[in-house]
């Protein structure tokens, strides 16, 4: 990994380390009106690396909008993919082939096929499973394709 500074940044944006929030402070309006933080370091306590708030640096920071970008390692398991028997692949998400899970009409695509990953990459993943859900309805697809092009002629 490595520290990059953006067109962003160097337009004023001020860049905080090692935060943890606490808590989101709303008015009676349901508004978001600012984030309770701390500051945080990692420790090893007891053999094992742990974050640790440090004493007297929690403070409210004025705020109006959070935006949330939050993982996850595979999609849920439970429920749906298990009560459907779906296979997993030996990551955890949902295995297919060309965007078909191992059960007939049941088509994936984006994050659940492939991981965690950017919104650029689902967008991509759900014009190719749209393809291919198009190909097993009628057996032929005019959508466009990474592989291929709409200028290509088909002979």
């Amino acid at each position: 990994m490595q520290l990059r500074t953006s067109s962003s940044h160097e337009e004023g944006c001020e860049r905080k380390w090692s935060i943890l929030t606490k808590e989101f402070i709303g008015n009676d309006k349901n508004e978001l009106t600012g984030l309770k933080i701390v500051e945080i370091e990692w420790k090893t306590v007891d053999g094992k690396p742990q974050i640790v708030e440090i004493e007297g640096t929690e403070r409210i920071l004025p705020c109006e909008l959070a935006l949330l970008a939050m993982g996850f390692l595979h999609p849920q398991h439970d429920g749906m993919l298990q009560q459907a028997e779906i296979e997993l692949d030996n990551r955890g998400n949902v295995k297919d082939n060309f965007y078909k899970t191992n059960k007939e009409k049941i088509f994936t695509a984006g994050d659940m096929r492939r991981g965690q990953s950017l919104v650029v990459w689902a967008i991509s993943e759900g014009r190719e499973c749209a393809r291919s859900v198009d190909i097993f309805l009628t057996g032929e697809s005019f959508l466009e394709s990474k592989d291929i092009s709409s200028l290509q002629v088909q002979v």
